[in-house]
């Protein structure tokens, strides 16, 4: 089947159908005004790497509707299906003209729920209205889709490792009971001389952790008290790359029962020659999402809160050259009222304090929202 997909804006609903085997599509041509002709060129690249065979074809603007409708009718040739889920008012309505006058079917997809929606000639496809579309996506053709290239990651949900895993889980139950003693650590591994070793001492007091970092193999302590990384995959760790394996480890728990199709922590992306970072990032159900951790003591009176700061940069980069992510920040620290509602005024999830202890079910009901 060839697969008509408009391309007005960007979601990944164009391509998914085309990536889903139960649909036979076995071409693809992406209808755009020349205005949105950068949007279809991200997108047919993607395509390509993806082995489907896919063209871009030019429409008249909206304000030409006759014009468009002879250019769509065109077009129509042999065995096509309309996929209406990023297109203009005009465009759906002309296609659904269409479509009826010749008996084709037309598709959209629920971007929220990535379920089908037949609005002509799904009678006879064996996928009925509702079904959720097979996940197909990797982070790289995600963020492909909107103009972004990954440059860099730390780790992969496939490449996991199971040492760190562990260590990482120990230091989210101590996080639980003792949030200022990771913040401290953190501090510890970012503040340096120049031999590397932390300008201030591990307070005396800290007996647990103290004896935790021996035990772990990636630091050593001068007599002092002052600590240093035996290498920087270690201080990566330690200065709060432990929160984000934790939270990859909970997700590919997640992934048994999620349609999650992948997920990675540290993913240093470029749009527009502009870099970014993402601590984790996860595709479930062909949708992005994006997790900020902080380990960091709050730097407001009394050390209390997430900070307002890290939700508006979060609320910035889950947005970025329209991502349309769903965002989350984990915290060790407990939000304040006001960031609380902050949070709830731009849509960002919040992970903090105790919360921590429960995760992998807070994830799964973010994942499924």
């Amino acid at each position: 089947m060839h697969l008509l997909a408009f391309v007005d804006h960007v979601v990944s609903d164009i391509i998914t159908p085309a990536l889903d085997p139960r649909f036979d599509i076995d071409r693809v041509t992406l209808l755009c005004h020349r205005a949105h002709l950068d949007l279809a060129f991200d997108i047919l690249g993607v395509c390509q790497k993806l082995h489907l065979t896919a063209a871009v074809e030019t429409l008249p603007a909206d304000s030409q509707p006759l014009a468009l409708r002879q250019r769509l009718q065109e077009l129509v040739q042999g065995g096509v299906c309309f996929n209406i889920s990023a297109a203009s008012p005009v465009q759906a309505a002309l296609a659904y003209d269409l479509a009826r006058e010749h008996r084709l079917p037309l598709m959209a997809v629920e971007h929220d729920n990535d379920r089908l929606i037949w609005l002509l000639g799904g009678e006879s496809s064996r996928l009925h209205s509702g079904t959720e579309i097979a996940e197909g996506l990797s982070l790289e053709a995600y963020f492909a889709l909107y103009g972004s290239r990954i440059l860099a990651i730390h780790y992969r949900l496939e490449r996991r490792s199971p040492r760190h895993e562990q260590l990482a889980r120990d230091l989210a139950e101590h996080a639980a009971l003792r949030p200022k003693s990771l913040s401290l650590l953190n501090r510890l591994c970012n503040d340096l001389d120049e031999q590397q070793f932390s300008q201030h001492p591990l307070s005396s007091g800290e007996h647990v952790l103290y004896d935790w970092l021996l035990a772990s193999g990636m630091v050593e302590f001068r007599d002092s008290g002052h600590m240093r990384c035996l290498d920087p995959r270690a201080r990566f760790f330690l200065a709060g790359g432990w929160l984000e394996v934790w939270l990859l480890s909970q997700v590919a728990e997640l992934a048994q029962i999620l349609p999650i199709s992948d997920a990675a922590v540290g993913v240093k992306i470029s749009h527009h020659n502009v870099e970014n970072e993402y601590d984790v990032a996860i595709l479930c159900n062909n949708h992005l999402y994006l997790i900020e951790c902080k380990t960091a003591a709050p730097t407001s009176f009394q050390q209390r809160g997430v900070g307002l700061e890290n939700l508006f940069k979060l609320n910035s980069v889950a947005g970025l050259g329209g991502l349309h992510a769903k965002a989350m920040l984990a915290s060790l620290y407990v939000p304040t009222e006001s960031e609380v509602g902050r949070a709830e005024s731009q849509r960002i999830t919040l992970l903090a304090g105790p919360q921590l202890r429960q995760a992998r079910e807070y994830l799964r009901e973010w994942l499924m929202s």
